[in-house]
C-alpha cells in the first residue's frame, strides 16, 4: 500500500496540454490497410485501441481520454489515429513509459464520476484535480512514480517470475493474410447451446477453486472464486465461453471451469473439435458486434439470432483448427 498522506493535488491542465484529436473515419483507415499504428476509440478496454492501420494523425507518448462515455484514460506510446471524442493530454514534462502508467492509474481512479450524462469533456478535464507524490520542493515526484511502476514490474509474483518476464516471448511469428471472402455466416444458436445465468449474490459466496463470472469487463469478468454451487451448472471452459448480455456486451474464452451469474450467458459449442484458442477467436468475433448493444438495447433476446462470420471446413461447419492456428500465430500467444 502507498502512503498518500503527504501527496498534493494538482490540476491536470498544469501538467498537460489538453486538446482534441483529429477524427478519422474507419472507412478512410481501411483504404490505407492494416498496419502498426493504433486506432484509438472511446472503448474502455484494450487500451482504447480498436484496430491497427498504416496511418496516423497524432504523435505518440501522450495520454488519451474518452470524452463520450466513461472518461477512460490510456497511454499511447506509438503514433495513432482516433475516432470522435478522444481527447489528448500532452505532458509539459519529460514523460517516460513508467510515469505514463502511473498517471493513467491515478486519472482512472476518477472514472466513477463520469457517465453518458456527465461526460469528461475537455473543459472538465482542465478543471480536474489529481493527487500525486511530491518531492522536497512540492513538485510532482516523477522519480518516485517511475521507480514505483518499475518495482511492480520486477516484483516476484505468486505464479513465479515477474510481470516483465510474462511480457517476453520466444515465439517467432510471421505475418499471415486472412481472407474472409469464403467465411460463412452463422447465427449464435446454430453453433452454441445458450444457457442463462441465475441470480448469484457474490458477497455470500464461500471462497473456493471455481471461477464465478459476472457481467463486467475487468479481469475477464471474474468476480471471485467459489466452492461447488449446488443447483448451478459448472461450465467446461474448453467448450464454453461466457457472454455478458446486459449493461456490457462482452464475450470471453475462460482459463478455467466457471459459473455464471446475473446478466451473463454461457455459450457451449455444439461441435467436437474446438479448443481454447478457437474459442478465443470466436469470442473476439462476437465482440465485434458490441456496437449493436447498449444499456437501452441489450442483447438478451436478440442473442440467438445474432449473426457472425467464421471460417469454414468443406462440410460447412466452423473450422476450429484454422481459428486455433490463427490465434497461435499471433505475437505473445505463447504467453496465454
Amino acid at each position: 500500500m502507498i502512503n498518500t498522506e503527504n501527496w498534493k493535488e494538482f490540476k491536470i491542465s498544469d501538467l498537460f496540454t489538453i486538446s482534441g484529436s483529429k477524427t478519422t473515419k474507419v472507412e478512410e483507415l481501411e483504404e490505407y490497410g492494416n498496419g502498426v499504428y493504433p486506432y484509438v476509440t472511446t472503448k474502455a478496454s484494450n487500451n482504447g485501441v480498436d484496430c491497427f492501420y498504416n496511418f496516423y494523425t497524432e504523435d505518440g507518448n501522450c495520454l488519451t481520454i474518452d470524452s463520450a462515455v466513461l472518461g477512460y484514460c490510456s497511454y499511447q506510446e506509438l503514433p495513432f489515429s482516433a475516432s470522435d471524442h478522444v481527447e489528448i493530454l500532452r505532458p509539459k514534462f519529460n514523460m517516460n513509459f513508467n510515469v505514463a502508467l502511473f498517471f493513467v492509474t491515478i486519472i482512472n481512479l476518477d472514472t466513477y464520476r463520469y457517465s453518458y450524462g456527465r461526460k469528461r469533456s475537455q473543459k472538465q478535464i482542465k478543471k480536474d484535480l489529481i493527487k500525486l507524490p511530491v518531492d522536497e520542493h512540492g513538485k510532482p515526484d516523477y522519480k518516485f512514480m517511475n521507480d514505483y511502476i518499475e518495482e511492480l514490474q520486477t516484483r516476484e509474483r505468486e505464479s513465479e517470475g515477474t510481470i516483465k518476464d510474462s511480457l517476453k516471448t520466444d515465439l517467432k511469428t510471421e505475418k499471415k493474410n486472412i481472407f474472409v471472402e469464403d467465411w460463412k455466416t452463422f447465427k449464435i444458436k446454430d453453433i452454441f447451446k445458450i444457457y442463462t445465468g441465475k441470480d448469484l449474490i457474490y458477497s455470500t459466496l464461500v471462497p473456493g477453486t471455481y471461477d464465478v463470472v459476472g457481467h463486467g469487463k475487468d479481469n475477464l469478468g471474474l468476480v471471485g472464486k467459489s466452492e461447488l454451487l449446488e443447483g448451478y451448472p459448472l461450465f467446461d471452459n474448453k467448450k464454453t465461453i461466457s457472454l455478458a448480455d446486459r449493461g456490457n456486451f462482452y464475450a470471453t474464452a475462460r482459463p478455467a471451469p466457471f459459473y455464471v451469474g446475473t446478466r451473463v450467458k454461457a455459450l457451449t459449442y455444439k461441435f467436437e473439435d474446438c479448443d481454447l484458442y478457437s474459442l478465443m477467436f470466436i469470442a473476439n468475433i462476437i465482440n465485434q458486434e458490441e456496437f449493436r448493444f447498449t444499456y437501452g438495447r441489450n442483447s438478451t433476446n436478440k442473442l440467438p439470432e445474432l449473426e457472425i462470420k467464421l471460417p469454414v471446413k468443406k462440410d460447412g461447419t466452423p473450422d476450429c483448427y484454422y481459428m486455433s492456428k490463427i490465434i497461435k500465430s499471433l505475437p505473445y500467444s505463447d504467453r496465454i
